[in-house]
């Protein structure tokens, strides 16, 4: 489909495996409408024209345009195509600027807030499918343990080291019980400064996401809805570890396999 010059917007059409019933395709239509642009009207009558030739072409299929609209008035285009707007939150500040236009409302579940992107403005907006008898089956999330070697834990255990008498190798008499005394202890000593901890990990989880950096995230979400101040704070402090796990992931991982 080609775009109308100065309009900012791209066409797909999906066949998803799994979607809702006697719709043979969804059509998505993206759209941006920069801020005081005077490109509105052209990009409404774009949507509008396109929308009604595919649905000639596709008549089976569903719609949903969405995308940041900014001050764009769309009664228009939802009246003509007789489609609805779900997004009934403020998506940036107190304004609703990102819209979701659509003619499967009734297949979907409300749309959800989610904290912006990186140093976005904008919420993003969450939209799944109503869940149906026999949802599709995914990938469990694993639970793994690991041990971490932090600096603090190194030095916790150096000090244990050159601190601990001894006492129990010392005045034990058979070599053998000696053996076995010295290794309780430093086995003892060694899961005391080094103890294992578990992290749940989904196969949809990026290689160099890090249970500290999941830790951070779910603060940072939990925070989103309670405590302003916390989360951005939280939030700087997740894109800083987002920065430096992706510096660092490449020539440790990825680098030596060239």
């Amino acid at each position: 489909v080609e775009s109308p010059e100065g309009c900012e917007v791209v066409w797909i059409r999906a066949a998803p495996p799994s979607h809702p019933r006697h719709t043979g395709s969804i059509i998505y239509c993206l759209a941006y409408h920069p801020p005081r642009s005077s490109n509105g009207p052209a990009l409404i009558n774009h949507i509008i024209e396109t929308t009604e030739t595919l649905r000639g072409r596709y008549p089976s299929s569903k719609e949903v345009i969405c995308g940041d609209f900014n001050e764009l008035k769309t009664s228009d285009l939802r009246q003509q195509l007789h489609l609805t707007q779900v997004v009934d939150f403020n998506t940036n500040g107190h304004n609703t600027l990102d819209l979701i236009i659509t003619d499967l409302a009734e297949q979907y579940l409300p749309p959800q807030p989610l904290p912006p992107l990186g140093k976005s403005t904008h919420l993003c907006v969450l939209w799944v499918p109503s869940p149906t008898k026999s949802p599709p089956h995914t990938a469990a999330a694993a639970v793994r343990t690991y041990r971490p070697i932090t600096d603090s834990a190194v030095r916790q255990f150096g000090q244990w080291v050159q601190q601990h008498p001894c006492t129990e190798v010392l005045e034990a008499e058979d070599v053998n019980d000696k053996w076995k005394n010295y290794m309780d202890t430093i086995t003892t000593a060694y899961h005391s400064s080094f103890p294992i901890k578990t992290a749940r990990t989904h196969p949809s989880d990026a290689p160099c996401l890090t249970p500290r950096m999941k830790r951070l995230i779910r603060q940072r979400n939990k925070a989103f809805y309670t405590d302003t101040f916390r989360y951005r704070s939280v939030r700087k402090k997740v894109i800083r570890k987002i920065k430096s796990v992706k510096k660092n992931y490449y020539p440790t991982k990825i680098h030596h396999i060239k």
